[in-house]
């Protein structure tokens, strides 16, 4: 069959673990456009984001994005594109609305970054990804820990895979990017965005309290904040002193933040993405949550999580400072994961070779995916 493939995304992470996919399906001639929902539209976080990962949408949803919005959309793109087959990845609104949006048209549906729980029924990321995995025909774990949770779920339908985490690809790729110090000296760098922590104002303020501890009594805080963060410390009132010391920046291009983070101490965070990212660079982390998803990283010794508890954030913040260096066990997969994972979508969608057609993604002027 002539496959033509629709990656769909709408946020900044997804278009970094997308980079590795995207760099396949052009290697591999396949037929395939970047479909983004306009989740996250502004330009530090999805514009420049594109910029650095060296390729653009090939269609975007036009106007503010919404959710049903953005089903019909896709539906109406995969019908007029004659899409046979749809990639999302991980557990944001994107992923369920491609997946759904695939599922209603009888589309093949990959998913990427699957098998992962967190056990909090509550979190709207876990019941995405929960669906997604449900109605995905061909899911690809992360690590083996994953792998078995899928395996032992009732409910998943689709073949289970384990070739990696694209993320291995970025940074062995983009390596020179991230390697230059930005700050001198010992630091920690913060990123806190997730709904159970903006939602609350007595965990932001908690937290906070923290971080300007550790800023004025232990070593400098590097804060760059997500927008959802900023808007919450307006809409709950919080002033100007209640990060007093920190030092608090814009949302940074993702390789500062990768620098930022392979130099730090210590990485606080309540961010998925982020825990894995420490992991690969060897950085211990302190995530701020009652539960993760990134379970090994946890039994590896490379990750604690701490909830909500001042004390007990500070005390895993200044454990973690005194941890020697080391390097984490592997878990992630060696380099090439994306060229694996579309290896193994085309071994189920070729009856023969296909013909080369050019890509519908966009690639920059002047700029190739590395």
């Amino acid at each position: 069959m002539n496959m033509r493939i629709a990656v769909i995304q709408g946020t900044r992470p997804e278009i970094i673990k997308n980079y590795s996919i995207v760099k396949a399906l052009v290697n591999f001639a396949i037929n395939f456009e970047v479909l983004h929902t306009n989740q996250q539209g502004s330009s530090n976080m999805c514009t420049d984001i594109y910029r650095d990962m060296g390729y653009s949408p090939g269609r975007t949803l036009p106007g503010q994005y919404r959710l049903g919005l953005a089903i019909d959309w896709l539906q109406k793109v995969f019908k007029r594109d004659k899409i046979t087959h749809v990639i999302v990845n991980g557990d944001t609104a994107a992923s369920i609305a491609g997946a759904l949006a695939a599922m209603y048209m009888d589309i093949e549906v990959t998913h990427i970054e699957a098998g992962l729980r967190s056990h909090d029924p509550q979190m709207i990321e876990e019941r995405n990804r929960i669906m997604v995995d449900s109605i995905a025909n061909s899911l690809f774990a992360y690590t083996a820990y994953e792998q078995e949770v899928l395996q032992k779920s009732p409910d998943i339908r689709g073949r289970i895979y384990l070739e990696g985490n694209t993320t291995v690809d970025l940074l062995h790729d983009f390596s020179n990017r991230f390697e230059q110090r930005l700050i001198n000296g010992r630091y920690v760098y913060v990123t806190l965005h997730r709904k159970e922590f903006t939602d609350s104002k007595a965990r932001m303020q908690m937290v906070f309290k923290v971080l300007r501890a550790i800023a004025e009594e232990v070593c400098p805080v590097i804060f760059p904040i997500h927008p959802r963060t900023r808007d919450a410390i307006k809409r709950h009132g919080l002033d100007d002193s209640t990060l007093r010391g920190v030092q608090v920046t814009e949302p940074v291009p993702i390789f500062n933040s990768l620098a930022l983070q392979k130099h730090a101490a210590v990485v606080i965070t309540d961010s998925g993405c982020i825990q894995e990212e420490a992991y690969l660079l060897n950085v211990p982390c302190v995530t701020i949550r009652d539960n993760t998803e990134r379970h090994l990283t946890v039994r590896n010794g490379a990750n604690v999580v701490t909830g909500f508890t001042p004390t007990v954030i500070r005390a895993a913040i200044e454990s973690a400072l005194h941890l020697p260096a080391k390097t984490w066990p592997e878990i992630y997969g060696m380099p090439s994961a994306g060229s694996r994972i579309v290896n193994r979508i085309a071994e189920h969608a070729w009856d023969d070779k296909p013909e080369v057609e050019l890509p519908l993604v966009k690639l920059l002027p002047n700029q190739t995916l590395a």
